[in-house]
């Protein structure tokens, strides 16, 4: 049986019409599911530069000849958003984490006050002189708070949120690409599980349909890491672009919430 998440691509892809993709989904058929749904994740992520696992704090506070012209991995949340192509991101410290400058040349999307792995390269904030060459332009106040300061400029910014915060306002992720991780809080078939948020008390599960991790079948309790699209779960849209029957009880429990159609999965512990 093969049909449209057998080949790991999101809904633009043309269906297969052989087959019913409930049977795989829905239903436990281990051997199959795990024969279509297998994924490598390297292929997926950034590539981390020679200074991965940066912090945003040694970017800012390192003398400028540790780091200047050196790629690097940070993480963080995004601060402020100064147009398309520049945004803060403040460190995962709780109290007094500095900001850096990031300068995103691809308009990767980005959304405020979630987190994100920026991958790039440090350079000293000459204001026109970076501003001309990324046809940037800031708040004056702005060039001033960062004359001088070190700068990152992006070459691969990856949205991070915690499930939670795609569950509880996901229309600000709908069609963007994600990198979700959490435990897995429920298993509904070889291929689809919830994500819980243990960072967000009370917060809402987050349902994942796709692919599975490499390692083998999902396992409650366990920690995945998922990278794939976000979409609102309307029942039509996805019977339609992905052939198949949902369940009755399925369709109550999910309609009109937050689904990451997933492209790859990982375990992570």
């Amino acid at each position: 049986m093969i049909n449209r998440l057998s080949k790991n691509c999101v809904p633009n892809c043309e269906p297969n019409r052989n087959g019913s993709f409930a049977q795989a989904l829905w239903k436990t058929n281990g051997a199959i599911a795990l024969a279509l749904f297998v994924v490598v994740l390297p292929a997926c992520t950034p590539s981390p530069g020679p200074e991965a696992g940066t912090t945003v704090s040694e970017v800012v506070n390192a003398p400028n000849a540790d780091l200047i012209g050196k790629t690097v991995t940070v993480n963080g949340e995004v601060e402020k958003i100064l147009g398309p192509k520049a945004f803060t991101i403040e460190g995962n410290r709780l109290f007094n984490d500095p900001e850096v400058l990031v300068v995103n040349p691809t308009e990767s999307p980005i959304v405020k006050d979630t987190l994100v792995q920026v991958t790039g390269t440090v350079r000293q904030f000459l204001g026109s002189q970076i501003e001309s060459k990324f046809d940037l332009d800031l708040p004056q106040e702005f060039e001033v708070e960062f004359r001088g300061k070190p700068v990152l400029i992006a070459t691969a910014v990856v949205l991070t949120p915690r499930p939670g915060e795609i569950a509880e306002e996901p229309s600000q992720f709908i069609s963007k690409t994600v990198t979700v991780s959490g435990k897995v809080a429920k298993v509904i078939s070889p291929n689809a599980f919830t994500l819980d948020d243990k960072e967000l008390v009370g917060g809402k599960e987050l349902l994942v349909i796709g692919a599975i991790p490499a390692a083998g079948s999902i396992d409650q309790g366990k920690t995945v890491r998922v990278i794939g699209s976000v979409r609102k779960f309307v029942t039509a849209e996805i019977e339609r672009d992905f052939d198949f029957d949902l369940q009755p009880e399925l369709e109550v429990e999910y309609e009109g919430k937050a689904v990451v159609i997933a492209q790859s999965s990982q375990m992570v512990e």
